[in-house]
């Protein structure tokens, strides 16, 4: 069972994971702002979107650590929420952002490989076999939908809606969090093995700077205006 020191711990580290992630992803995008792409103002005119990815990002390492901190056998049931929430919400979060700046068809295949990937990962933490299938149907439903969002209200108010639907994502992770604590806390054979953080903020590194090349170098639809 987990003791209460252990739990608090965890909970509060997840929330310095999620700073963290947040500072390293924004430092990351400035420097090569100022580095390398000041005179073509491309940083700017895609501030806001850098800032939706910079949310996503941070809220998806944080919960998906926090899963991951805790080795436990849970129920097909749970496996199934923990696929299908990770899965669905990488694909719709970093699928409309990538949407609203490349196109339906970048960000389909973006937020699909991404949904997908997140998605069969955690399913195969997770052991169960409803795990792996949820997190690849979540992945690919929410990869298509998050871009097809983006373009679909592209001249109807995109920026206004965002934070809202920001927000909703990010709270479906919360819950998902606390969902997956509730299930196991009671377990006598849980155990607490977090991934450092010295190996997470350099692959938030690379992923910031993946994702900037994203945006700068794969097509665009004709129809953007940016």
């Amino acid at each position: 069972m987990l003791s209460e020191n252990n739990n608090l711990r965890i909970e509060k580290k997840t929330v310095v994971i999620i700073l963290l992630t947040l500072l390293v992803s924004t430092v990351t995008e400035i420097a090569i702002h100022y580095l390398f792409l000041e005179s073509s103002g491309f940083m700017l005119k895609y501030a806001i979107w850098f800032l939706y990815f910079n949310i996503s990002i941070s809220f998806l390492t944080g919960t998906i650590w926090h899963f991951l901190a805790y080795r436990a056998s849970i129920t097909c049931m749970t496996g199934m929420m923990l696929g299908m929430s990770f899965g669905m919400q990488t694909g719709m979060m970093l699928g409309a952002i990538v949407g609203a700046t490349n196109g339906f068809f970048v960000g389909s295949v973006v937020g699909t490989v991404l949904g997908v990937g997140v998605g069969l990962w955690i399913g195969l933490r997770s052991k169960t076999t409803m795990g792996v299938l949820q997190g690849l149907m979540s992945g690919i439903m929410g990869g298509t939908m998050g871009p097809m969002i983006s373009v679909m209200m592209f001249s109807d108010h995109l920026t206004i809606f965002m934070p809202l639907y920001m927000m909703i994502n990010v709270a479906i992770l919360i819950i998902t969090s606390y969902m997956f604590y509730e299930e196991i806390k009671d377990d006598k054979d849980v155990n607490v093995v977090p991934v450092e953080i010295g190996i997470i903020l350099p692959i938030i590194l690379i992923i910031t700077i993946v994702f900037i090349g994203i945006i700068l170098f794969l097509p665009k639809s004709a129809f953007l205006i940016y």
